[in-house]
């Protein structure tokens, strides 16, 4: 499938690297297929990429490198849901957010810029399937804005995704 994308220019996505929300995402029902792409080389980041509305990029975060702790459990109706028979076919990522400091005064290196991972609603993908659901968690020790920690983002992305890279398919398990 090729793209054209605002924030990536065009893209070349390979049917077998096309993620599928049945349901959408929170807040963005008509979001349903996408694909992930690199932040930058090196970079833990991801971008989760609509290819229905190619003005929709999320920046996303394997939550396991920011918190090891983290730990989720799916009800059995959102595992039937995607399909999960076992819990090394699901791949975990978190949104995250960056806000550039607006309500907190410059520093000498520049404006403050916050980057915090949603933990409440993680993305699950069924690496199997391709088949993927953000879930709402039940759990106070999680909120939508943990800091990562991170000190800036530079990259600027892609041009095109090869079939079987590690930059369109998971390649993180749930845990």
């Amino acid at each position: 499938m090729r793209v054209n994308t605002p924030r990536f220019g065009q893209l070349d996505i390979p049917q077998e690297a096309i993620v599928t929300f049945p349901r959408g995402l929170c807040g963005f029902p008509e979001l349903r297929e996408c694909c992930l792409l690199p932040h930058s080389p090196g970079s833990p980041l991801r971008w989760l990429q609509c290819l229905n509305d190619t003005r929709l990029a999320f920046l996303t975060a394997e939550p396991h490198t920011f918190f090891p702790e983290y730990d989720i459990e799916l009800t059995e109706a959102e595992a039937a849901a995607l399909e999960l028979r076992r819990s090394e076919d699901a791949a975990v990522l978190t949104l995250v957010t960056v806000s550039d400091g607006i309500e907190s005064q410059e520093s000498p290196h520049g404006p403050d810029i916050s980057v915090t991972a949603n933990l409440a609603a993680p993305i699950i993908i069924n690496t199997r399937s391709r088949m993927a659901r953000q879930v709402i968690l039940d759990d106070e020790r999680y909120t939508t804005k943990h800091s990562l920690g991170l000190p800036g983002l530079g990259g600027e992305g892609p041009a095109t995704v090869a079939a079987g890279s590690d930059h369109a398919s998971p390649d993180t398990k749930g845990r």
